[in-house]
């Protein structure tokens, strides 16, 4: 009875604190498509799309706990949000790249090798149980130390690391030009997105700090809206 309880609080728990991000991602997407239907907000929209598709799957894991769909869920839900942040890199590479209009052959050939990288997620979380999300966790994903480093190694080497490079140009490109002033707040929206990122999956990984997980809780939710609407307010129309 007790474990039911506390299942049936989590749950509780669980979608009221995802259920408003559920929302925001989805309208962000939803204006964006409105605003124009072009390669580029198609890309930017791509990102919120499958941040609320992560959540949404995520959700339904602890509503399907006890079940063995549970985990299979769960490990597609951080597929999806590790897979959502590469097409950051990819809208930047298109902004970066206007003039010239990459071929589309290029365009989704760059999203296929993202989302074949990308199944570091399975093959680490399932076969090296770099995620434990079972009755033993009560529930709540627990992730191996080794799977941080390869999560961290991946965002470093795949995501901040071609953004930074991609960042410069851009600034380059847009020099005295008035866009420039939403580039810089698209840069400096991606990277507080990227350190939310890291910071989701130490939280996940050190789940015995009490200290850290308090500083999460308060940080962590307010500056993920703040830079998810800032990668929003950045761009819209006349980008392609």
């Amino acid at each position: 009875m007790l474990l039911q309880s506390a299942l049936t609080e989590r749950i509780i728990i669980v979608c009221i604190s995802q259920i408003w991000p559920i929302i925001y991602y989805s309208f962000f997407a939803y204006k964006l498509l409105k605003r124009a239907k072009n390669r580029s907000t198609a890309t930017l929209s791509s990102l919120f799309i499958f941040n609320a598709l992560a959540l949404f799957l995520a959700l339904v894991s602890i509503i399907l706990a006890n079940t063995p769909f549970a985990y299979l869920c769960y490990i597609i839900a951080f597929y999806s949000f590790i897979f959502a942040h590469s097409f950051i890199v990819i809208f930047s590479w298109l902004i970066v790249n206007l003039d010239e209009k990459i071929s589309y052959k290029k365009y989704y050939l760059a999203i296929l090798i993202y989302g074949i990288i990308s199944t570091y997620v399975f093959w680490i979380g399932i076969f090296l149980e770099g995620i434990r999300y079972d009755s033993g966790t009560g529930w709540v994903p627990v992730f191996s130390w080794l799977f941080l480093f390869i999560n961290w190694s991946y965002i470093t080497i795949f995501l901040i690391v071609p953004e930074i490079i991609l960042a410069v140009k851009l600034i380059n490109i847009f020099e005295g030009v008035p866009l420039k002033r939403r580039i810089k707040l698209f840069i400096l929206s991606i990277f507080l997105e990227f350190a939310i990122v890291l910071l989701i999956i130490l939280y996940n990984t050190w789940i015995n700090n009490a200290v850290f997980k308090v500083i999460y809780l308060f940080v962590v939710p307010p500056f993920s809206m703040l830079a998810a609407y800032f990668i929003y307010k950045s761009f819209g129309k006349g980008l392609e």
